[in-house]
């Protein structure tokens, strides 16, 4: 049930944000939620990694949706990211509420860049100019800086979903899952204290 909360987190941010910016005008960069939220997933480590790639590519396909973009372009993006994120989670610890947005900011940045990469390959069947997609690469980085700075808020009401959810059912919220480093530090390992979430 948890993926399906993320779901639908991700669908009401969308939906929040996209029409907070339409009715107040906003000509800034919107933040990417829904990288924020693949990130809060994957560092989270409360899903298996089915589960994780399951709420990815079900929130690229909320973007593709909500953004008018080519079906599958954004599933695909914030898939190939969310398997990042993934490889990364089992070398560098992410501690603490800077590093997570931190995380979430280079969540965004990934999920442009590989979206940049797509289109730039098949920009020609598509019918998009090359300069075009160069220019729309170059905003990349306030996608990013937003998505930092709004990461706390996603982090914070997924927390009070998933925690609402778990108290009207009676259960009892997870242990914190020592990092790899502190795993090492220690002379332990996740596999030794037990079945890590990604197998």
């Amino acid at each position: 049930m948890r993926p399906l909360i993320y779901i639908a987190l991700g669908w009401l941010l969308l939906a929040a944000v996209g029409g907070l910016g339409q009715t107040l005008g906003l000509t800034v960069m919107l933040p990417a939620t829904s990288a924020a939220l693949v990130a809060h997933v994957v560092f989270g480590r409360d899903l298996s990694l089915p589960s994780c790639l399951l709420v990815a590519v079900a929130l690229g396909y909320l973007e593709d949706m909500h953004q008018g973009t080519p079906a599958g372009l954004l599933s695909l993006a914030h898939g190939l990211c969310c398997c990042a994120l993934v490889w990364s989670s089992r070398r560098l610890a992410v501690e603490g509420p800077v590093a997570r947005a931190l995380a979430a900011g280079v969540a965004a940045a990934l999920v442009d860049l590989v979206t940049f990469a797509i289109l730039f390959a098949v920009r020609r069947r598509l019918g998009v100019e090359g300069e075009a997609l160069i220019a729309g690469l170059l905003q990349a980085r306030w996608h990013a800086l937003a998505t930092v700075l709004a990461a706390p808020g996603v982090f914070l009401l997924a927390e009070l979903a998933l925690g609402a959810w778990d108290r009207a059912f009676g259960r009892r919220p997870r242990p914190a899952r020592r990092s790899p480093l502190q795993a090492r530090g220690s002379g332990s390992t996740l596999e030794g204290e037990g079945q890590s979430d990604w197998t």
